[in-house]
């Protein structure tokens, strides 16, 4: 009898934080329409003593928004699962799942690499971290997100630091961080780190990795030295360089560029600097890029295609 009473007062509860919830919100991008929710605070008051329980409730509305979402080719297909996934998080702030899961499928792909809903994702990734720093994937999915989305590189680059650091840190981790701290000229950071993984390696191999990535590392150092000459020698003389050892005579360089790897630096045809011991350069992959080079060329494939009979 207890329990048919508290279920029935729950019920009227929710009836009730129903009447009083908030009106839908219209976003900018059309006629899409939030959920209609309950007022954190009637919550609160209202599911004082079933806290747990509306929690989960909510968590289920959650996952059937995503489930909705999928089967809709439109830009606010996840929307409904961030405002969800909000509501959940500030209902039970420790419900790690929530913002692992919200936060890497609420960003969309309309095609051709162009992502919406972005920002919400980001939002619900930055209150995870919030609530949980020393979750090293939670602080890697955010990098993610602002480095591929936003061309954040610099936060980006700062969590994944950290991210390195922690005791349940993919092995992959410290390889990324310190290519974004390279590219955001962070040298003494990106060497510190590396150097404390690698004092703290016991397999040879990953030893070994890490110490190439030291010599990378001292190597992105110069030739950003080199790729600011180059400018600065464009914006004087209103030409490119024709040669390293241009740039030295000229002024731009003190003096002939060492490659800490035993190779030659030169000027390549995009304009950079480059070396004969690397054909890569610490800096973000872009992606995005390389997925739509993928899509042209194999767009040109179908074209070429002889037509069967």
């Amino acid at each position: 009898m207890k329990s048919f009473l508290s279920l029935a007062l729950f019920g009227v509860g929710l009836g009730a934080v129903a009447l009083l919830s908030e009106p839908p919100r219209a976003l900018p991008r059309g006629p899409y329409q939030a959920p209609l929710l309950p007022r954190l605070e009637m919550l609160r008051v209202i599911g004082a003593g079933q806290r747990s329980l509306v929690t989960d409730y909510y968590w289920l509305q959650a996952i059937q928004a995503a489930g909705r979402g999928g089967q809709s080719l439109e830009a606010t297909r996840y929307l409904d699962l961030f405002y969800y996934a909000d509501l959940v998080t500030d209902l039970d702030p420790q419900f790690l799942k929530v913002y692992l899961y919200a936060g890497n499928t609420i960003p969309t792909n309309l095609g051709r690499e162009t992502w919406v809903n972005t920002a919400e994702a980001r939002k619900i990734l930055e209150k995870g971290v919030k609530h949980f720093p020393n979750d090293s994937n939670l602080r890697l999915f955010l990098a993610y997100n602002l480095s591929y989305f936003h061309n954040e590189h610099a936060a980006a680059a700062e969590h994944l630091r950290i991210a390195a650091t922690l005791p349940d840190a993919n092995r992959y981790i410290p390889e990324m961080a310190s290519r974004l701290l390279a590219f955001n000229r962070r040298f003494d950071a990106a060497l510190a780190l590396v150097e404390s993984f690698r004092d703290a390696e016991q397999d040879p191999e990953m030893r070994q990795m890490f110490e190439e990535r030291l010599q990378e590392i001292y190597l992105e150092r110069v030739l950003m030295q080199v790729d600011d000459a180059i400018k600065a020698f464009q914006r004087r003389e209103q030409r490119p360089p024709q040669s390293v050892s241009e740039l030295v005579a000229r002024g731009d360089l003190p003096r002939v560029p060492q490659d800490p790897m035993g190779g030659v630096i030169y000027i390549g045809q995009d304009g950079r600097s480059a070396s004969t011991s690397s054909t890569l350069r610490l800096e973000p992959i872009d992606y995005r890029k390389k997925a739509l080079e993928r899509e042209k060329a194999k767009a040109a494939a179908n074209q070429e295609a002889p037509d069967t009979p």
